[in-house]
């Protein structure tokens, strides 16, 4: 398969047509080209690949808008739309060790030092209140300073100047504790960030695992090939070779900067907090570079983070419940679990499970493997005539969770909950639900009575 963002763009072409626009007239970065993929989304129910020729104050075409489609990312993975999840965790139990080579098109165009100016990038402001220009699309190539251990992460940056920006890092989370390490060291963590990747690369980098769990080779997996890195011109941190632009930085020791207010994927903008800052010392790029953005809490960026946020669930609920059955994440901070409950107190074997194995989970619900989980409505009919809440409700208190959630503390700690939806004492004993006779139901066909 190959690993550069150009061939899934002529892939999706391909496939569909209508799924890629071009858009050649002139858009501002501000607002304006969040408000395009909206109003699409909304008004036009199409969710595009979109890019941008002409965008106001740079010379970079701007692509937005690649993921908002489960059938688009599960193309990436040369996979079925309904087999993503099965996809995924082959990749994650079969990864496939990175290659490093000697060049790559990334290299094309390098500018170091004085060269630097991520004025030159499009400065896209997302949503009003927004502080300033941000990029969403970068992926974080890191090493554990005292390690042979390395985390790949999506991280929002602020551009603050020329050649620095504020970077967002998750409390607890991986590149996270690579920083720590290297403060407590006084040392600069050596960082690259990697914009415009194929969607392969992208659904690695938000592997969900043990800090020693290399994204590089999941991303290796999805690709059905190494994944081919290139050493960076200002440090020895390692890029895919294909991939549009770098930013060849290091993560400072002991600063801080205001960074905020953002309109995060919980619809809230969050507020002006002190994070830590980003030095640009190159920036690489190649000869006709793509600008990827994603648009933050809509489609674009929600289906991403979905798929592998619901393979690490089912891999971690499978571990306590082997007859788990689905696993869907349909909105922030909260997961649908099906089920064979076999003996009592798997749902909340399964709860527990859940709870624990993704910082940004919140509320967990359970139902009866006869509940489609990939019908809001399905699940809310368990939760209504399966559920009593003095009974089947399960409240953790003082658990970390995510510092974006709105409603938690500043550090990020917060209540989880999950409901036991399933019925009691088993499925086989409850109320028979009502349907129309399977063979009636297979019999009839609609035009046979209507034009």
């Amino acid at each position: 398969m190959a690993q550069d963002l150009r061939s899934y763009l002529d892939l999706v072409k391909r496939r569909k047509p209508g799924d890629f626009e071009i858009v050649s007239k002139s858009v501002d970065p501000r607002f304006e080209i969040t408000a395009l993929v909206v109003k699409l989304e909304r008004e036009g129910k199409r969710r595009p690949v979109l890019l941008f020729e002409n965008v106001k104050g740079t010379k970079f075409p701007v692509l937005t808008n690649l993921h908002a489609s489960r059938p688009r990312l599960a193309a990436a993975m040369n996979a079925a739309p309904e087999a993503t999840q099965a996809t995924y965790l082959r990749a994650m139990d079969k990864p496939l060790a990175p290659k490093i080579v000697a060049s790559g098109p990334v290299h094309e165009v390098v500018r170091e030092g004085d060269q630097v100016d991520l004025y030159d990038l499009p400065q896209i402001v997302h949503h009003e209140g927004d502080a300033g220009a941000y990029v969403t699309a970068a992926i974080s190539f890191a090493k554990d300073p005292t390690r042979e251990i390395w985390n790949c992460a999506y991280n929002r940056l602020q551009i603050k100047s020329r050649d620095t920006t504020s970077i967002h890092l998750t409390t607890g989370k991986h590149l996270w504790e690579f920083q720590r390490i290297a403060e407590a060291r006084n040392e600069p963590l050596p960082l690259a960030l990697v914009i415009g990747v194929h969607p392969a690369i992208a659904l690695g980098a938000l592997a969900i695992g043990s800090i020693d769990e290399d994204e590089r080779g999941i991303m290796g997996g999805l690709l059905g090939e190494p994944l081919e890195l290139v050493k960076c011109r200002t440090s020895e941190v390692l890029v895919p070779a294909h991939a549009e632009l770098v930013l060849e930085c290091e993560i400072l020791p002991g600063q801080r900067t205001p960074e905020g207010p953002f309109g995060e994927f919980t619809g809230y903008s969050l507020g002006e907090r002190q994070r830590e800052i980003v030095h640009v010392k190159a920036i690489t790029h190649r000869r006709d570079a793509i600008f990827q953005d994603i648009t933050v809490a809509h489609l674009d960026h929600m289906l991403l983070s979905t798929i592998p946020m619901e393979a690490n669930l089912f891999r971690a609920v499978r571990a306590m419940v082997p007859s788990v059955k689905a696993v869907r994440v349909p909105s922030p901070f909260t997961c649908f679990v099906s089920l064979e409950q076999r003996i009592p107190g798997q749902a909340k074997n399964a709860i527990l499970a859940a709870l624990g194995a993704d910082l940004y989970m919140k509320r967990v619900v359970v139902v009866d493997e006869d509940v489609d989980v990939f019908d809001d409505r399905q699940v809310n009919w368990a939760i209504a005539t399966r559920c009593q809440p003095d009974r089947d409700i399960t409240i953790i208190t003082n658990a970390r969770g995510s510092d974006l959630d709105p409603s938690a503390r500043e550090d990020g700690h917060t209540a989880k909950w999950g409901v036991d939806a399933t019925a009691k004492p088993s499925l086989a004993a409850y109320t028979p639900r009502h349907r129309v006779p399977a063979d009636v139901w297979k019999r009839i066909d609609l035009k046979d009575f209507f034009a």
